[in-house]
């Protein structure tokens, strides 16, 4: 399965917690309404958990930033969005690589 489809999968998956949550159910009656299976459930539980909680508030959000002077190294994710950190700080380019490289995929 493609990178794409399962962050549509986890999205869908977020929302099914959410929906959980506020509802008064159990595990199992609520897992027979959304006709998923018990053991999917608390899988995608605990991994959404893994990664900052059910909600899609935890994503991180990127915005544009202009970078005043100087060149930049841009990172580019493939999702398209790019990341600019200046050239004169080799650390902080280091830095952002092996943070990136070692993230845990989001669910």
């Amino acid at each position: 399965m493609g990178r794409l489809a399962n962050q549509v999968k986890a999205q869908e998956w977020r929302r099914r917690l959410r929906r959980f949550e506020a509802s008064d159910l159990t595990v199992a009656r609520f897992c027979s309404r959304e006709r998923v299976t018990v053991s999917s459930f608390w899988y995608w539980r605990r991994k959404c958990a893994e990664v900052g909680g059910p909600s899609e508030q935890s994503e991180a959000a990127f915005a544009p930033v202009d970078v005043i002077g100087g060149r930049s190294v841009p990172l580019r994710f493939p999702s398209g969005a790019v990341l600019e950190i200046p050239e004169d700080c080799p650390t902080l380019v280091r830095l952002a690589i092996e943070t990136l490289a070692g993230a845990p995929q989001p669910c």
